[in-house]
């Protein structure tokens, strides 16, 4: 496990149908302002760039770097919004399909729900969950689900016809209920079109919460009198543009703040 990881976070401004494919190559060429960063995991947002698994896997390998794609998953008849997990090889680690699928998604889109089944995916760092826009910040069963499997951070890709400044609110309680940090992604602001209608998508806004960093035990202790609330939770939030946004986050203080709360307070 390592103590601090490099994650990129790619807020693109995807061509206006979802399902465009030159989606794919938009998505390659942000993938290249990654090279060089020696990153642990690249993440999009959700349905981009809805195809291209295999370009994706061998961008994944060239990079060296765990990726998270949002990719639309045939099986049958039925069609699913997923988090596609790429390894360092640029191999198919797992998936996590969407559950909670708007009328929009289900109507324009075609797209399936999913199970209400959300996994951890074991990496070369540590422990990470993938799941798919509302799933997480909307209702609470995905963060008890992950935090249950020891998560350490959850990669939340998302896209936003409405509720985005609901988004990063909902985020921080799910983080702050079970201790783990938070990477967020969503979309560039831009307009879409589904089923030749126009949809503003309110885009941007991306962010990291995390633990603040603890050095020593004084630290969490300083820090449970003294806290009025989130603040310094929120490591990075983007503005509304298209960008690759590189940071850090510390694992280490992940853990010694879920030990440390249950040491003190005898419960998570």
């Amino acid at each position: 496990m390592k103590d601090i990881i490099r994650v990129a976070i790619i807020q693109p401004k995807p061509y206006p149908s979802l399902d465009d494919p030159r989606n794919v190559g938009h998505a390659l060429q942000l993938l290249e302002r990654c090279r060089g960063e020696e990153l642990d995991v690249i993440c999009f947002p959700e349905y981009f760039p809805y195809a291209g698994e295999r370009e994706l896997g061998g961008a994944a390998r060239g990079l060296k770097s765990y990726l998270i794609a949002g990719i639309v998953e045939a099986e049958g008849d039925r069609r699913y919004s997923t988090a596609t997990l790429f390894d360092r090889f640029g191999r198919i680690m797992g998936r996590q399909r969407k559950h909670g699928v708007w009328v929009l998604e289900r109507d324009q889109l075609g797209i399936s729900a999913a199970a209400a089944s959300f996994q951890v995916f074991t990496t070369d760092f540590g422990k990470i969950g993938i799941p798919v826009g509302a799933d997480f910040w909307g209702q609470p069963e995905a963060g008890r689900q992950l935090g249950g499997q020891e998560v350490e951070v959850v990669f939340n890709m998302a896209i936003f016809p409405f509720l985005r400044d609901h988004w990063g609110k909902a985020a921080s309680v799910r983080a702050f209920d079970h201790f783990m940090a938070v990477v967020g992604v969503s979309t560039a602001d831009y307009n879409a079109l589904a089923d030749g209608k126009r949809i503003h998508l309110h885009g941007g806004k991306s962010f990291i919460i995390a633990p603040p960093r603890i050095r020593v035990k004084e630290d969490f202790a300083r820090w449970l009198r003294s806290m009025r609330g989130m603040d310094d939770w929120i490591q990075v939030e983007l503005d509304d543009l298209e960008q690759v946004h590189v940071a850090e986050i510390n694992l280490t203080s992940v853990r010694r703040f879920r030990q440390e709360f249950f040491n003190r307070l005898g419960f998570l």
